[in-house]
């Protein structure tokens, strides 16, 4: 069952609301972020959410590549479904210069098919970062049905720093609730496994650009 939950939260986590902390909660007092673990340079940090069992969760990262490299891999929407093997339809309702509105789908074995829709922003910070952000809206043209999960609540970001000519540090922040009956210690455990994951396969589609751009 965690390996099924995984699977999908990964891909939730993909599409990108909150540049900073202190922003997230209209300026209440957050909870502090726990340390959970660091492995091959990646630090993973959870707090609790307010009026929610499932906590929020954050990681910080650096490797090879550039901002415009990561963004436009986050904003090239309707290829996620060949990058990513269950997602299954992914729809671009509208789109400006930062950012994008998408309905998307999602199969997994056993676990009923998700789907949500996402506003997805580019935010250029004055310290010269990127940060893409997230947020859940609704719209009538894909209504819910029996056939599909709705996302609960779906929102975070991205934070895009060069430190290098080719090395970027990423800051990421994910509060995700996938919605169903499944329990709450299966979505906590899966969140944090997925935003390591998330992070590793946004590097990797990178890598895999620059080789085939080389051909």
């Amino acid at each position: 069952m965690h390996r099924i939950l995984l699977s999908f939260i990964v891909l939730l986590q993909f599409f990108p609301v909150f540049a900073d902390d202190s922003a997230q909660n209209g300026g209440k007092k957050q909870a502090k972020w726990v340390f959970v673990s660091e492995k091959d340079g990646l630090k993973l940090y959870e707090r609790d959410h307010e009026g929610s069992e499932i906590r929020e969760v954050k990681a910080v990262v650096t490797y090879q590549g550039t901002i415009q490299e990561a963004v436009d891999i986050i904003f090239d929407r309707l290829k996620h479904p060949e990058i990513f093997k269950y997602i299954t339809f992914s729809d671009v309702l509208k789109k400006n210069d930062k950012c994008d509105w998408s309905y998307n789908r999602i199969s997994v074995p056993v676990a009923t098919d998700r789907d949500y829709y996402v506003k997805s922003c580019r935010v250029d910070n004055k310290d010269g970062s990127v940060s893409v952000t997230w947020v859940p809206f609704d719209d009538p043209k894909y209504p819910v049905t029996d056939k599909f999960v709705r996302v609960a609540d779906n929102k975070g970001y991205y934070k895009f720093t060069q430190v290098e000519p080719d090395k970027i540090k990423v800051d990421y922040y994910i509060y995700n609730d996938p919605g169903g009956s499944l329990p709450v210690f299966v979505k906590n455990i899966a969140s944090r496994q997925a935003v390591t994951d998330t992070l590793w396969t946004l590097h990797k589609e990178i890598m895999k650009r620059r080789a085939a751009s080389k051909k």
